[in-house]
């Protein structure tokens, strides 16, 4: 009889004990499965800015504020803009859980007119955003100036801007040379983007092939924002170069849009 009892008691004692351990078990894994995962988390205040109506030729610029949101080290890895006008910097690369730093973007308005868009990229090793977009706009109010015929323009004389209108096509011709200088505003194609289509009755035109010439030359009257590209009106290509464009114009405006 008193087997039986220690037996039994036993027993109970180490269903007790699996019981607690069960209970344990779970309780630690489903604290563990609540608890955030470690992960930096990248945060704007705002991801859009519309700048509105702005005046040309000169620089703005505006704050965006950034926080690491998340419970691990931010590292910014890096931040591109769309073109040599739109200038990305930023105070601090690293944050940690709960920081913030200021990103300003400036924008130089030379040589742009209307509505105008730029974006600007930031590359983080947050896991769910490595890249966010910034999308910028602004509208220029006055048409561009200093662009009459033998006067240099601004985007032949400003560093920034030149690196994307001129620099890219210095030593080129022809098709390459259209894409390096030409391809940004009239399309890769000549069928226009920012600025008008390009192509046109080249061949059975020559009216048409020499207007179209001295506007690449020395401006448009009409566009303001359209320099002359020719050396003596100030601008980086010499007659041969300008003559090249007019001819593979007249050789892609003979395809198929």
């Amino acid at each position: 009889m008193k087997a039986s009892i220690t037996l039994s008691k036993i027993s109970f004692s180490q269903a007790a004990f699996l019981t607690l351990g069960v209970i344990c078990y779970f309780f630690f894994n489903a604290a563990a499965a609540q608890a955030p995962a470690l992960a930096p988390q990248i945060n704007f205040n705002i991801e859009k800015f519309d700048f509105g109506i702005v005046e040309e030729g000169v620089e703005i610029k505006h704050s965006f504020n950034i926080t690491n949101t998340g419970n691990k080290l931010l590292i910014i890895k890096d931040i591109t803009s769309t073109c040599g006008c739109t200038v990305p910097v930023l105070n601090r690369k690293r944050l940690g859980a709960g920081q913030h730093t200021t990103l300003v973007v400036m924008v130089n308005t030379a040589m742009k007119q209307g509505t105008v868009t730029k974006n600007v990229e930031v590359q983080s090793n947050d896991p769910k955003r490595p890249v966010v977009k910034i999308a910028l706009k602004l509208t220029i109010r006055d048409p561009h100036i200093g662009m009459s015929e033998g006067k240099a323009a601004v985007i032949f004389t400003n560093e920034k801007c030149a690196r994307c209108h001129a620099a890219q096509g210095v030593g080129l011709f022809g098709e390459e040379l259209y894409r390096a200088d030409c391809a940004m505003c009239h399309g890769v194609k000549a069928n226009g983007a920012v600025g008008p289509s390009l192509r046109g009755p080249y061949k059975t035109d020559p009216a048409f092939a020499k207007r179209m010439t001295d506007v690449i030359s020395y401006g448009s009257k009409i566009h303001k924002s359209m320099p002359g590209f020719l050396g003596e009106a100030g601008g980086p290509l010499a007659q041969e170069q300008i003559d090249s464009l007019v001819f593979y114009l007249e050789k892609v405006s003979d395809k198929k849009k």
